[in-house]
């Protein structure tokens, strides 16, 4: 992706919650962020490991837009980017948590095998924030899914990063980095990932996949969705949150790989099946 200016760089390692979602040269810019709902606070630059989370949203797949009257974005001033548009209601959708989120992903087909994350190190989420406000947040995510898990077990304790002017300054990208590597998983390769989901063998550590599709623990080897939340805390409502996307990079081998989005959105869509925001718009390239 291309942008106008680009800046600094922050590497915010998760804490896991037990509960709970080309390419320009230069830098991103250091800062902190609140702790997700749900989650442990997190550490800034060389911060602690993240545990995994043992619940998720349910729902089935993924789709396009949100039911609701159209919503206007505001206008993008990136190429070779993906942007993502979410309003924001008068009250919080998720109660328990006091917030609204839109939930963006990259998934892998049920069909299909897993994404295995075994031997990634980190995964970052390169964002631009068009409505920068304190109130607003993205926040990186991994969940399992069925046929693997049909308890949604994932990694919910990434740190929410607020979208703060101070922080995200006209056209300034920022790196959101995923610590992968903190992540429980099979010990080893784990290549015998989507092959062998729901059985037991002696490649798996701790998240072992018992009988019905139910893992008793989050296990990076068996991700369905790579995502990233973008929404407001309580004091945010109502209001409208739109980010830019310039790449997510993959440090590590995987069947997840590195976007880019220099001819498409690269497969992110939007997952409307668990309290999503109306009106919440479909990644757009640009």
């Amino acid at each position: 992706m291309r942008s106008f200016l680009t800046y600094g760089l922050i590497s915010l390692v998760g804490v896991a919650a037990l509960y709970a979602c080309g390419d320009d040269s230069g830098d991103g810019t250091g800062a902190g962020g609140a702790a997700g709902t749900g989650g442990s606070a997190g550490g800034g630059v060389g911060g602690g490991a993240g545990n995994a989370g043992t619940g998720g949203s349910a729902g089935g797949g993924v789709g396009g837009s949100a039911g609701g009257g159209a919503v206007v974005a505001p206008a993008s001033n990136c190429t070779q980017c993906v942007q993502l548009t979410t309003p924001i209601p008068a009250a919080p959708l998720d109660t328990a948590g006091m917030r609204s989120q839109a939930t963006y992903v990259f998934s892998a087909p049920p069909a299909g095998p897993p994404f295995d994350l075994t031997n990634v190190t980190s995964i970052t989420w390169r964002v631009k924030a068009l409505t920068p406000n304190a109130n607003y947040y993205v926040q990186p995510f991994l969940q399992n899914r069925p046929p693997e898990d049909s308890s949604y077990k994932g990694d919910y304790g990434e740190m929410q990063v607020p979208l703060t002017p101070a922080t995200f300054t006209a056209d300034a990208w920022v790196d959101v980095v995923v610590n992968v590597a903190a992540q429980p998983g099979p010990v080893g390769g784990g290549a015998d990932a989507g092959t062998d989901a729901g059985s037991t063998d002696a490649g798996d550590a701790g998240a072992v996949a018992a009988p019905g599709g139910a893992l008793a623990a989050f296990d990076k080897s068996k991700t369905r969705f790579v995502g990233l939340y973008v929404g407001a805390v309580v004091a945010g409502h109502p209001g409208l949150v739109s980010v830019e996307i310039d790449s997510v990079t993959v440090v590590g081998t995987s069947t997840f790989t590195t976007q880019t989005f220099d001819t498409t959105a690269g497969g992110l869509v939007i997952n409307t099946d668990y309290q999503s925001p109306p009106g919440a718009i479909a990644p757009a390239f640009h």
